[in-house]
């Protein structure tokens, strides 16, 4: 690739990076609430105390996920649909579809998250299933053809392709492990039915109380 096209995904990834910014600073609101938690205070059994911790924004590892995905898919669909069309891949180019789609999933999964959609658990959990699988696949469909290569069954090795796939692996991957844990640890802040019931100052005070 040139420098105008390196030049073109370092903007695409600097816009995204800030409309995520923007984004999340226009969606606070939707993470805006009060969380109760009962700590022990002396005996176990004489003395408990109700703490309400206040959120204004995302957790960090959903933010992190989000804007993992954000950034991805806006550097990698339109990095990889370039490669496709410029470099030559020896009729495999093709195979680098699914990881564009993979990546696409990623982005619109990143402003899904940020955005507290209820859906967003069950996307964050199939993008990351998906990637995962298209990634590892694309790795070892890599390896598969420089073997062949080297063993003579094709006429060469494309090392635009095994360069391709391997930083495109090595970015969906972790980003992947991200998702999983983001939903993991925080799969119940996306209930609507949480978000519809946030408690007040007031029930925290007659709990406390109580």
């Amino acid at each position: 690739m040139n420098c105008a096209i390196w030049e073109a995904l370092a903007t695409s990834a600097a816009l995204s990076f800030l409309a995520f910014i923007a984004v999340e600073r226009r969606t606070r609101g939707r993470w805006s609430g009060r969380s109760l938690e009962t700590v022990i205070a002396g005996s176990p059994y004489r003395a408990t105390a109700v703490v309400a911790r206040v959120s204004d924004r995302a957790p960090g590892l959903v933010l992190a996920a989000g804007l993992g995905g954000v950034v991805l898919g806006s550097v990698a669909v339109p990095g990889v649909s370039y490669a496709m069309f410029t470099l030559h891949f020896d009729g495999i180019a093709l195979s680098l579809l699914p990881g564009i789609a993979s990546a696409a999933a990623s982005w619109w999964t990143g402003w899904l998250l940020v955005a507290r959609a209820p859906v967003a658990v069950g996307a964050a959990k199939l993008t990351a299933l998906v990637s995962r699988t298209t990634h590892i696949a694309l790795v070892a469909l890599a390896l598969l053809h420089v073997l062949a290569a080297r063993a003579g069954w094709t006429d060469r090795e494309s090392l635009g392709y095994v360069v391709v796939t391997g930083v495109l692996a090595l970015a969906a991957l972790p980003h992947a492990m991200f998702l999983e844990a983001a939903v993991a640890r925080h799969a119940p802040a996306f209930a609507t039915d949480q978000r519809s019931s946030l408690p007040t100052a007031s029930s925290s005070w007659n709990t406390a109380v109580q």
